[in-house]
């Protein structure tokens, strides 16, 4: 009986020994380091990751005021003009109540196809103005992007990341207000039209 002990013994450290020779060669061909093709993870640098929220940038960016007020005044230009069409169609409809029936007919076309140019008139520059505040947006967001990648790469960064696809950030990795600096320095160093 004893000898079946010492045999058994003997071949359950001969199977631990080879779970353990077993783990430390998966350990060391999952690192790379036994790899004869180089495994990213093992050898990469150290990787320097920061985080932006767009929409505090995009808000605070110049270049987004400076497009927000060119785009009021032109929609206040519109929306003057607008206002002129309205008064003279009211004064159209006014001037119907003193004519005749013939006339009275004649003008309501006029009046009809007037409102309808108005309607016209609204809904194009409501999609006009619309066009155009995104294609702002859109020229904005690149100008962000394009500012937010030269800082990474000016200031050694492996990734940025958008807030908005964190779940969680250090502060300390938020580079929102520098890359908004950047941008906001670029913008003034340009000159203006």
């Amino acid at each position: 009986m004893r000898q079946g002990s010492v045999e058994m013994r003997d071949i359950m450290s001969r199977q631990r020994l080879q779970t353990a020779r077993f783990i430390v060669i998966a350990t060391a061909l999952i690192t790379g380091l036994l790899s004869p093709v180089p495994c990213p993870v093992a050898h990469a640098q150290e990787m320097k990751i920061g985080y932006v929220t767009v929409a505090k940038v995009f808000d605070g960016y110049e270049r987004t005021k400076a497009s927000e007020a060119a785009l009021e005044q032109q929609g206040k230009l519109k929306e003057g003009e607008l206002e002129s069409r309205m008064a003279e169609l009211k004064k159209l409809r006014q001037s119907l109540e003193l004519l005749g029936d013939e006339a009275r007919e004649v003008k309501s076309r006029a009046i009809e196809e007037k409102s309808e140019e108005l309607q016209r008139f609204r809904n194009a520059t409501a999609r006009d103005l619309g066009r155009e505040r995104d294609k702002a947006a859109r020229d904005i967001l690149k100008a962000i992007q394009d500012g937010v990648e030269g800082y990474a790469k000016a200031n050694g960064f492996t990734l940025i990341l958008d807030s908005r696809s964190l779940l969680y950030g250090v502060p300390a990795q938020d580079v929102t207000d520098e890359v908004l600096k950047l941008l906001n320095g670029q913008a003034s160093a340009k000159p203006k039209p």
